[in-house]
């Protein structure tokens, strides 16, 4: 049976720089799916991202997620997931949506109990391409996402604002 452990928390918080840490170091990591969306959407010219169409967003954020989780059971023993399917509850709430589906399949994918939570951190935080909000909107966000994980019965591990490797060397051991 495959353990799928999420790395969550506030936007620019620093997870994908340690996720490429623990890919180096042999274990399975499955990419944020929202980057993924943005990237495809915007390079089609279509409708799916958020300022042209949140919902259409959300649906194809949720369908991703409960792919790449179905896609690694059985792959591997232990699999990293860079947010999880109740991430896109939060991200529903983010465009003041209601989005029943994701609900339900948070209910129906689940994940190991500990969920690593990566805090806001302001001396790291930056925007690009994907990434446009302010830092107090991410802030936000990240504490939607603990909220939405308590809810759901997780047991939320915060990841110290230390260095990479440490944070790496920090959840392996907890893994």
């Amino acid at each position: 049976m495959t353990r799928n452990i999420i790395i969550t928390g506030a936007m620019g918080s620093g997870k994908s720089t340690v996720l490429k840490l623990l890919k180096a170091e042999g274990f399975a990591v499955v990419e944020e799916p929202a980057r993924e969306i943005l990237a495809e959407q915007r390079s089609i010219e279509d409708e799916g991202v958020p300022e042209k169409n949140p919902k259409l967003f959300i649906q194809l954020l949720l369908s991703r997620a409960i792919y790449h989780y179905k896609q690694m059971q059985g792959t591997y023993d232990t699999v990293i997931f860079d947010r999880g399917i109740p991430d896109n509850i939060a991200y529903a709430q983010l465009f003041k949506l209601h989005y029943f589906p994701a609900h339900h399949a948070a209910k129906l994918y689940p994940y190991d109990t500990n969920v690593f939570i990566f805090p806001a951190w302001e001396e790291i935080y930056t925007t690009d391409d994907e990434r446009i909000m302010s830092f107090e909107a991410a802030k936000a966000f990240g504490d939607d996402v603990q909220k939405i994980y308590k809810e759901y019965g997780y047991n939320l591990i915060e990841v110290p604002c230390i260095s990479p490797e440490e944070r790496a060397r920090f959840i392996k051991e907890r893994i």
